[in-house]
């Protein structure tokens, strides 16, 4: 049987520090074989459908920090559409582990402002299908105006998958 394993390596905050801050926001290891994020961000804006969400991916298969672009992302949509699909439908994995909010059947939007945090949260890697390869991975995630498709706030979470047969 293939066990997939998904180690958080670090994230940057790249750009929009005028709509969100995560300073505080720090991967720490929990034990042997899980890192897990920690920390409080700040989204200084309430987010509506101005903007779309979205992220794309890219590894390094050597992990040397040379990437190259993955076909597998997650496409940029209104906030309020990305609320009402992607983040409703994964919402269980890191409710747990944060004071996100809720998003109900009938959506939420605007996103709130607020302050965020995150307690020892960690990506199940059971969620991860078995043909994404091993490497070193970037996830991408990048906030743009719809009007204009200008990236107004972007990071990077960085992590490594690794298989082991058992």
């Amino acid at each position: 049987m293939l066990k997939i394993i998904l180690d958080f390596d670090r994230w940057e905050l790249a750009g929009g520090k005028d709509i969100v801050s995560m300073e505080s926001i720090r991967v720490r290891k929990y034990n042997r074989t899980v890192s897990v994020l920690n920390g409080t961000g700040t989204l200084l804006i309430d987010l509506d459908d101005k903007y779309e969400y979205g992220f794309s991916f890219a590894r390094s298969a050597l992990g040397n920090n040379q990437f190259n672009a993955n076909p597998m992302k997650i496409p940029s949509r209104p906030i309020c559409q990305f609320l009402s699909t992607y983040y409703r439908e994964y919402q269980h994995m890191f409710l747990k582990y944060t004071n996100l909010p809720s998003v109900p059947e009938e959506g939420l939007c605007p996103f709130p402002k607020g302050t965020y945090w995150a307690k020892d949260a960690y990506v199940d890697s059971s969620v991860v299908p078995q043909a994404v390869p091993e490497g070193f991975w970037r996830v991408r995630p990048e906030l743009r105006l719809v009007e204009t498709g200008e990236a107004v706030a972007t990071g990077s979470f960085y992590f490594r998958i690794t298989k082991e047969w058992y």
